[in-house]
């Protein structure tokens, strides 16, 4: 009877690691994702370069809103985007759905708030792509989902 419970019991910590591990239930936020950085604004977009770079992915632009906004008499804190792709990320994407083009490059925003705080602000791959309804692009905003947020997670976690 032991032996039945034990291996009841390890029989469904598996259904429920493996339905997990394979789950195609994606939570898609359609407003962007928030991570506040434990970093000054110009480490975070330090940190934020390089590992963007680190994966072999380029900056294809960086856009300083502070400096736009500056022209039309308006004063804020730091606020860039950065646009970044790569040829590998692209042509992947853009070989499964070239109207997937109007997504790319990918972009993630650092906004230093009034307090001081710095936040980095991007949207999902997986949300960016979801509309396409297209199974390849599918597979690939889930990987790019965490390519994304791995960049993101080494840009704001603190110096330590």
């Amino acid at each position: 009877m032991k032996a039945l419970r034990v291996s009841l019991m390890a029989s469904m910590i598996c259904f429920f690691l493996l339905s997990e591990a394979w789950s195609t239930d994606v939570r898609i936020p359609s407003q962007p994702v928030v991570v506040n950085s434990h970093n000054s604004f110009l480490e975070t977009m330090d940190k934020l370069k390089g590992a963007i770079k680190a994966r072999n992915l380029t900056i294809i632009f960086e856009l300083n809103h502070k400096e736009t906004m500056a022209m039309q008499g308006v004063t804020r804190k730091n606020l860039v985007t950065l646009g970044f792709s790569g040829p590998e990320i692209e042509g992947d994407v853009l070989k499964a759905e070239p109207k997937a083009a109007l997504e790319m490059p990918l972009r993630i925003g650092i906004i230093e708030t009034d307090h001081g705080a710095v936040d980095v602000i991007y949207y999902q791959p997986s949300y960016l792509f979801s509309h396409y309804q297209n199974r390849e692009l599918n597979r690939l905003k889930r990987e790019m989902d965490i390519l994304v947020g791995s960049i993101i997670k080494e840009a704001a976690r603190s110096k330590r």
